[in-house]
């Protein structure tokens, strides 16, 4: 190890130092980012096969480059405001209440979690039903208001909106990259 740092003159704990001294012995181009280089085993790839660049199916349609790992946006349609709201799970329900038990004192969010989750795992069968019976009340009762919500004028304007939205989505889809919004 000694040596091969003399060689690639990099310190003990600069790794990002000795990847980027790999990747340029290898032959790639200093401006692509290291987390989008392949692995190449020195032992299983040629020479010559390490220093040009795979084709991929997935290429930046600009650059010819493989894509640097950032995905672009996909908008999403804006919820309904005006529809009733999603009724929790049992567990939320449980969630809930043990949280609040729990607000007192000075515990961060992970470990909140996980003692929600253990409690849950833990919690007596009868106790986990009325849990669930209380969550498959709210259920039905978002369920029924659901249907008188459909009858609306709102739900209808709101399915106009979604196919809309769906439409322009779909046409441009097709225009990735071209740079138009």
């Amino acid at each position: 190890m000694v040596r091969f740092r003399a060689i690639l003159n990099f310190k003990l704990g600069h790794r990002r130092t000795l990847q980027r001294e790999i990747a340029s012995a290898r032959g790639v181009p200093s401006h692509q980012a290291l987390s989008s280089m392949p692995f190449y085993p020195a032992e299983d790839i040629e020479q010559d096969e390490r220093l040009s660049p795979k084709p991929s199916s997935k290429l930046d349609p600009g650059k010819g480059l493989p894509p640097t790992g950032k995905r672009k946006y996909r908008r999403h349609p804006k919820p309904d405001e005006r529809a009733p709201e999603k009724p929790p799970s049992a567990y939320v329900m449980f969630a809930n209440r043990v949280r609040d038990d729990l607000k007192g004192q000075n515990l961060s969010f992970t470990d909140i979690a996980k003692l929600v989750g253990e409690k849950w795992k833990v919690l007596d069968p009868e106790h986990k039903e009325g849990y669930e019976h209380e969550a498959s009340i709210a259920k039905e009762k978002y369920n029924s208001e659901m249907q008188e919500y459909k009858k609306t004028e709102s739900y209808r304007e709101y399915n106009q909106y979604l196919s809309e939205f769906k439409t322009k989505t779909s046409k441009e889809g097709g225009r990735e990259g071209s740079g138009e919004n």
